[in-house]
């Protein structure tokens, strides 16, 4: 079941006591094969409603099962090359690329539209398989025993899959000393709150995480107008330790920074207020301020959602 956090979120511009729901997104894998460089092209996953005898089947019709907001992992030839966030749920369409007129069964099927954010590094299954084993699911699992991939396109996987793919280092698998010990969402009704000791420096969730803002605001820093990609970071507002796990990959909680500008935001030297207009603490200077090439009449053109981060900036990191 989806749980759903209801809250009343107060922000210039909404009436007082507007309800605003938060879903806890729930994590799903796709094997695609041939067909991921057309849905790629699509930002979309498609799937027929039936087989060619009628009937339905379970890892076509988990299609139904998404909302706005859940993530999907994306596999082809025991690689996971990409993630996507959903973006509608699933709806009627007919195959969007061309029909084989042998398999007229293929016309009729189900469309999700995805957001598609493919990894620098793919990742072989094979390195991820002894970690997440324990964590699949004992039915419609998309792993069989020995590691590989179930006949089939849509499983889903659960957040401590997905957290473990994120949170490792698969570049050399190597160890940071920079460790927390972070509580994930365990699933509704359960009473074990499980403990997953995560790297905070994975290289996977930086780059997906930076290339989620790079696709939403350009490869540029938004306060320096740097434009060099390995020059820039992809900055948490609301930072990493405190984040829950939707927040730490959500694109409405970062900004992509030059190192500059990354390092005073993080210190809390400069904000924005509730229009998006850059801020400054009374502990930094105006002349270190243009030493750094940061002009105090930036204003950015922030959506709501990314306000309840910014807030948080403002009132737990800002020293006014």
């Amino acid at each position: 079941m989806l749980a759903t956090i209801i809250l009343k979120y107060f922000k210039p511009g909404h009436n007082p006591g507007t309800v605003v729901c938060f879903f806890m997104p729930r994590y799903f894998a796709v094997f695609q094969g041939t067909t991921y460089e057309e849905e790629k092209a699509l930002s979309c996953l498609w799937a027929p409603k039936f087989g060619q005898n009628g009937q339905e089947f379970h890892h076509h019709k988990r299609l139904i099962e998404v909302n706005t907001g859940d993530r999907v992992i994306h596999l082809v030839k025991k690689r996971i090359v990409a993630i996507s966030t959903v973006k509608a749920k699933a709806y009627d369409a007919e195959a969007p690329w061309l029909k084989d007129e042998k398999k007229p069964w293929l016309k009729d099927g189900r469309k999700v539209d995805v957001e598609i954010i493919e990894l620098d590094d793919p990742i072989n299954t094979d390195s991820i398989f002894d970690r997440v084993k324990n964590f699949l699911p004992e039915k419609y699992s998309p792993f069989n025993k020995d590691g590989g991939g179930n006949q089939g396109y849509f499983y889903e996987v659960g957040h401590q899959v997905f957290n473990i793919i994120l949170n490792t280092d698969f570049e050399g698998e190597k160890i940071s000393l920079d460790f927390v010990d972070q509580n994930l969402n365990t699933p509704t009704g359960s009473s074990i709150n499980s403990k997953l000791k995560v790297n905070v420096r994975s290289s996977t969730w930086q780059k997906y995480f930076k290339n989620q803002l790079f696709k939403y605001w350009g490869i540029k820093c938004v306060l320096t107008n740097v434009q060099n990609k390995d020059l820039l970071i992809g900055a948490h507002i609301k930072p990493w330790t405190k984040s829950d796990d939707k927040e730490k990959i959500d694109v409405f909680n970062g900004l992509p920074l030059s190192p500059n500008a990354d390092k005073i935001f993080e210190l809390g030297l400069i904000s924005f207020n509730e229009q998006g207009k850059l801020i400054k603490s009374s502990q930094l200077s105006n002349d270190d301020l243009s030493k750094l090439n940061i002009n105090l009449d930036v204003t950015l053109d922030f959506k709501d959602e990314h306000f309840k981060y910014l807030n948080y900036h403002r009132l737990n990191k800002f020293k006014k």
